[in-house]
């Protein structure tokens, strides 16, 4: 899966760093090789993080200070953490999706743009062999937003996304983003009766994934327009052999977000690929199409484009650098989408118990787990982080908690 993106510059605002004029790179799922039998963590059950107290996260959040500058171009890669007021970007204050329209709108003209469950080939071999940082200062306290009256048609054209005009406006998105402080509805009154993925007919589960997208739409859609975003609904294409979209080939047994037209893909066949284990885990494929659409948040936010430029600058420097600022985005994904289990965990009849072994689910994609190999430097995380980063997000109703971009590079390693 490529994702390019660019367009000959046009010059922002002066004294501002701006974007390179066309920024492109690679980023392939991750297409391991079998784990070795025995390796570190393999399907591993997790001692689950917690319990913790009401309303904390795994990981502490910032101390109510303002984050610090990501420094210089060429040193994306580890975030520095400085000062409360060192933070001074171009154009403070400016959110995504305001009146004022971009001179590198023309920027997503060339976009093509996948964002995958990145554990594909691994786990169908298995299957095959027959196996937080808060930036306010003062934390939001909003009640949860109504929920909405009605719920839109899945949108075949929705609007451009936004983009940033300069590395320090990026930095911004990042941070300090408007829908940090803003707090989801949960519980949402949203319920979604069980379904089995394997012996669901297409049409049923087309149904069903429908319904469960607008689940999504109603937990999530109050915050980001109280933030100032739009938010579409996207469509789902499911999908049970390779298929050709505009981000390219999507590969079998995946589940992806693409931004070049703001549509998830879904493999109906995707539960074959966790151990038999978890297969029949309640609300499984419910929290694997949670994590894309927390990939459709970020894009609506301006956060996906914003980490990804930054990471194709951190490349410059090493993939290992590179690799912080897609852990940053993925994990942030993992953590809207334990936020979507819980707020209409009620609602759709799932147990305490249910909630937690989801966290399974998150740990098992970890690149350690899925690598067989300790410690691994990947692109998504630790199994170990992935599932404190989705735990937080069940505990949570503040967005801010989810807010992965001013914890140190450890937290999402």
């Amino acid at each position: 899966m490529t994702q390019q993106w660019g367009t000959q510059g046009q010059q922002p605002n002066q004294g501002a760093q701006s974007w390179p004029g066309q920024p492109g790179w690679n980023r392939p799922a991750q297409t391991w090789g079998v784990p070795a039998a025995g390796a570190p963590g393999q399907y591993q059950q997790p001692q689950y993080p917690g319990p913790y107290p009401q309303g904390q996260a795994p990981y502490p959040q910032a101390a109510a200070q303002p984050p610090g500058r990501f420094g210089p171009p060429a040193q994306f890669g580890q975030p520095g953490y400085g000062q409360p007021g060192s933070f001074q970007p171009a154009n403070r204050g400016h959110q995504p999706g305001g009146p004022r329209r971009s001179p590198f709108r023309g920027v997503l003209l060339g976009l093509v743009l996948v964002i995958g469950i990145g554990f594909f080939a691994v786990s169908l071999m298995h299957y095959l062999d027959g196996g937080t940082g808060n930036v306010a200062n003062n934390r939001p306290t909003a009640t949860p937003t109504a929920p909405p009256v009605s719920v839109p048609a899945p949108d075949v054209d929705p609007p451009a996304l936004p983009v940033p005009e300069t590395y320090e406006e990026a930095e911004l998105w990042l941070t300090e983003n408007a829908a940090y402080a803003q707090a989801a509805a949960v519980p949402t009154d949203c319920p979604l009766p069980p379904i089995d993925p394997a012996g669901a007919s297409d049409a049923e589960l087309a149904t069903h994934l429908d319904d469960l997208t607008a689940c999504l739409w109603r937990v999530w859609s109050g915050p980001l327009e109280a933030a100032g975003f739009e938010l579409p609904r996207p469509p789902v294409t499911i999908y049970a052999q390779e298929i050709t979209t505009p981000c390219g080939s999507q590969p079998e047994f995946n589940a992806s977000y693409c931004g070049a037209n703001q549509h998830i893909y879904y493999d109906r066949r995707i539960y074959r690929i966790f151990p038999e284990e978890l297969q029949r885990t309640p609300f499984l494929i419910e929290t694997v199409l949670g994590h894309e659409f927390g990939h459709t948040i970020q894009a609506r936010t301006g956060i996906m484009i914003s980490s990804m430029a930054f990471e194709a600058k951190a490349k410059e420097t090493s993939q290992a650098a590179a690799n912080v600022f897609s852990r940053r985005l993925e994990v942030q994904a993992d953590c809207f989408a334990g936020l979507f289990t819980a707020a209409v965990g009620d609602a759709s009849g799932l147990s305490a118990g249910d909630l937690t072994n989801l966290r399974q689910v998150a740990f098992n994609l970890g690149d350690d787990v899925l690598t067989g190999k300790d410690n691994y430097d990947g692109g998504h995380g630790l199994g170990k982080n992935r599932q404190r980063w989705f735990t937080a997000g069940q505990e949570t109703d503040q967005l801010a908690t989810c807010n992965t971009y001013t914890v140190p590079a450890t937290q999402v390693r």
